[in-house]
């Protein structure tokens, strides 16, 4: 679904110091696997998620999503990617204040969809999400955790082959952050999603069926219980723990 060749993002300071956000990245996420990329801020995370949503063009390399190389397209056709084959769930909640909860989960589909079938569309999904009480509820009167389901239900609701989730516990305590990491497994698994999952929560790495870790732009072995400390540059596998989930667990190992 989605593979990474030596991508590059390199930037010039205005002192001309080269930074390497990104350095020469290479991996794959399987249909219905998911990824954690785990690292501490400033790793590179986040510009790599922005390169893999051709909302960044790298330096060099490649972002390959179905064998198509999407860090070449137009900016029409990058819109579109973005819209129909891709979901992306970021750090701040995108809601529009006195809007109801269902209004901002449809506003991915409204731009194709009438209002209607939208709303007929996103409402199991919002209900599956435990907000069939709050589906009226304007965004200001949400909890974090409920708009953080809102932010995942308008990113599924194109129904996506690839999700991107950009630290979408960052603003969770653990019991609400471990109840959306099991609703995005679930979710994804069931629909044979493909999800990378940045974050800097290691719980996150619970949920995965590899975990990753990057490290100055770079991929580097994941050691939970070492830190980041002297870690050699090699990928990392971790396998992930059954949890029973509806969709049954994925299969671990390096693809």
């Amino acid at each position: 679904m989605l593979e990474l060749r030596d991508l590059v993002k390199h930037y010039r300071t205005a002192g001309e110091e080269t930074v390497r956000a990104v350095d020469g990245v290479s991996m794959s996420v399987s249909q219905g696997e998911m990824v954690a990329l785990y690292g501490p801020s400033g790793s590179g995370k986040t510009t790599l998620l922005l390169m893999v949503a051709a909302l960044l063009a790298p330096t060099s390399g490649k972002v390959l999503v179905n064998g198509r190389d999407v860090s070449s397209l137009s900016e029409r056709e990058a819109s579109h990617f973005r819209l129909r084959e891709m979901g992306f769930v970021r750090q701040s909640f995108d809601l529009l204040p006195g809007v109801s909860a269902i209004d901002n989960a449809v506003l991915k589909l409204l731009k194709e969809t009438p209002w209607k079938e939208a709303h007929r569309r996103v409402q199991p999904l919002l209900e599956r999400l435990g907000l069939a009480e709050r589906l009226t509820h304007r965004a200001e009167t949400l909890s974090m955790g409920e708009r953080q389901r809102v932010m995942i239900a308008r990113a599924l609701s194109t129904e996506p082959k690839l999700l991107l989730a950009d630290e979408p516990t960052g603003s969770l305590d653990t019991q609400r952050g471990r109840e959306v990491l099991e609703l995005l497994t679930e979710l994804c698994r069931e629909r044979g999603v493909a999800i990378v999952l940045v974050s800097h929560d290691p719980q996150a790495a619970g949920y995965a069926d590899r975990v990753l870790a990057l490290r100055d732009g770079r991929l580097v072995d994941y050691e939970p219980d070492q830190g980041f400390g002297s870690a050699p540059e090699r990928l990392a596998v971790r396998t992930r723990p059954t949890t029973g989930f509806a969709g049954g667990a994925g299969s671990a190992g390096a693809r």
